[in-house]
């Protein structure tokens, strides 16, 4: 089992590497948002108080339930979202088809999202393949990370931002990718839901794009920050990485099969 000394940077989500003027959203105070962002602090407190979240480190299980719940809390930040760029009478540019965000490291998932990824990739024939790729994605990844931290000695931070500015320039496909299409769409993190551009896709990663974040309302991220770190599972925020490790950990195991006695 590959032993990776995970970067992570709390709070520090995928494409966060360029820094533009902030955009204005003035719609997240109105009514609407406030009740879709009440409706994502209840289903975030579901998740939390879901069986199974003490016990996860040792049982490496959580309920169906769970996950049903997860998908209630995308759905709602999905028509949060939605709402906003609408409301606030944003042009976004970004398009069905268009992969520039895919081409980036996604970084800043949380444990569960990492867990709910790998019940939908494990069943799939192709999961041998798709595994490999991660590897090396994620091998590529530390090696680049190490190399920055041996130049900022003590900077794990700043490792980790030129890090994701490397990765951001080589452009290389996100491992889920398939074609032009992501795989895994329905639940994919929270760290891909967010991001939004202004400008033309080949402008993402440069001075010139004009990307932003429209993320979660402070008290559901709270909610979720905590469910993550109760969750006691060491895995990366870097999504390749952290499949990988999860999967090494389950010895491969489907979702629903017993993890081998302590």
């Amino acid at each position: 089992m590959r032993q990776w000394r995970p970067a992570s940077l709390t709070g520090y989500l995928m494409n966060s590497v360029v820094v533009n003027q902030p955009v204005a959203i003035p719609s997240l105070q109105d009514a609407q948002s406030q009740r879709l962002a009440a409706r994502m602090a209840e289903l975030a407190r579901a998740l939390a108080a879901s069986e199974g979240v003490g016990d996860f480190g040792r049982t490496g299980w959580l309920p169906d339930a769970f996950f049903e719940t997860l998908a209630q809390l995308y759905a709602t930040y999905d028509a949060y979202i939605e709402h906003n760029v609408a409301a606030s009478e944003l042009k976004i540019l970004c398009r069905f088809g268009c992969t520039r965000c895919c081409h980036q490291a996604v970084h800043g998932c949380y444990a569960f999202e990492i867990i709910d990824l790998y019940r939908q990739l494990r069943p799939r024939a192709d999961f041998a393949q798709l595994h490999d790729a991660l590897v090396r994605s994620a091998d590529e990844f530390q090696a680049m990370f190490e190399r920055y931290r041996e130049k900022s000695p003590g900077r794990d931070d700043l490792a980790l931002v030129n890090t994701l500015q490397h990765f951001s320039a080589i452009a290389k496909p996100c491992p889920l990718l398939a074609g032009n299409n992501c795989s895994v769409y329905a639940h994919r993190p929270v760290s891909c839901r967010m991001y939004h551009s202004l400008t033309a896709p080949v402008l993402c990663t440069t001075v010139l794009g004009r990307t932003f974040h429209i993320v979660p309302p402070d008290e559901v991220a709270a909610i979720l920050a905590d469910l993550n770190d109760r969750l006691a599972f060491p895995y990366s925020e870097f999504l390749a990485q952290g499949l990988v490790v999860f999967a090494n950990a389950r010895q491969f195991r489907p979702w629903g099969a017993p993890l081998p006695r302590a």
